[in-house]
């Protein structure tokens, strides 16, 4: 036999010891602890429901999942993190709407492609804001708010988590469903904003279900609506904007987990498959619900799809707007 059929026929062996290696690792996997990577500090909302999703998620794979924490520069240096790791399915990352379809049009280069650079693994939870106004504002009811700001434009405030944040594009869309003009706001973040609100020195702001739900059953602010297509189930009494005559708005927030580019495909389906397990789980769904939170079920496909169309959205309504954050 030549030297080069020999060269071929090794090279052949090779390629499929590596494959056959590949497949054994994915039918395999998980063989040792998870790691999910949340951008923000230990205690807020998306550190809380990547640690109830890891008690059940764990479970469901028979093993250890860690959640660390790498806060910095609103989620953007832990997302940049997990876009270099090796796809090999043990390193994710708790993203969110700001991280994948907000963030990437708001700053001429963050450092990663939101799209091409993760693997879209499965999505996590949903939750929707609610509009509030001061405890002693004169206007009661959703009705009467856009009829005044019609009457009134710029002499309403609302407060948001800063220029570019959610809470802004939010508020910049209400605006616009509604023809009204509000006078912006911004803060660093909503702790401020909410701190405020409650202090009688900003009239409005929507913030998450999560943050204020406590603060609107506690009466310490006053509540409009909320931004999801139904009611939120720990507020029923609180009607949707979109039921209360602005049938073509809705917001929301999102959370779901991301791996970098490249993760296999087997074990892309194993990971959706646990999670969807998990988010059935009556535990788990006590536990999100309680903070406010929905789970969202759905395949890697579905989550693709929710970047790609919730990318469009907010880049027109961002370049439309002419909002920058660098």
């Amino acid at each position: 036999m030549s030297i080069q059929r020999v060269i071929c026929a090794l090279l052949v062996i090779g390629a499929t010891v590596f494959k056959n290696v590949d497949a054994n690792a994915s039918q395999e996997y998980p063989t040792k602890p998870i790691k999910i990577i949340v951008g923000f500090s230990a205690g807020g909302g998306s550190d809380l429901v990547a640690r109830i999703l890891a008690d059940t998620l764990g479970k469901k794979l028979n093993q250890s999942m860690v959640v660390e924490n790498k806060p910095g520069a609103g989620g953007v240096l832990a997302t940049k993190s997990v876009a270099r790791e090796k796809p090999d399915g043990y390193t994710l990352i708790l993203g969110s709407a700001a991280a994948f379809v907000i963030n990437p049009y708001l700053t001429r280069d963050i450092g990663y492609d939101p799209i091409n650079d993760f693997t879209p693994i499965g999505s996590v939870a949903r939750f929707q804001y609610i509009l509030m106004g001061r405890d002693n504002l004169s206007i009661s009811t959703l009705a009467q708010l856009i009829d005044y700001a019609k009457k009134h434009p710029d002499a309403l405030n609302i407060g948001s988590a800063g220029i570019g944040s959610n809470t802004h594009l939010v508020a910049l869309s209400f605006m616009a469903k509604t023809g009204i003009k509000l006078t912006h706001v911004p803060y660093k973040g909503t702790a401020g904003a909410l701190n405020d609100l409650q202090g009688r020195n900003i009239d409005l702001l929507f913030d998450s279900v999560p943050t204020v739900m406590a603060h609107v059953a506690a009466g310490r602010v006053k509540a409009f609506g909320t931004t999801g297509s139904k009611r939120e189930s720990g507020l029923p009494q609180l009607a949707t904007i979109a039921e209360l005559g602005t049938p073509d708005f809705s917001a929301s927030n999102w959370f779901a987990l991301f791996g970098p580019n490249g993760v296999d495909a087997a074990i892309t389906n194993k990971l959706n498959k646990a999670i969807n397990d998990s988010l059935n789980d009556p535990e788990l769904q006590r536990r999100f619900e309680a903070g406010g939170n929905t789970p969202l079920m759905g395949s890697s496909t579905d989550l693709a799809n929710l970047v790609q169309q919730e990318s469009a959205m907010y880049r027109k309504l961002i370049n439309d707007t002419g909002i920058r954050i660098d």
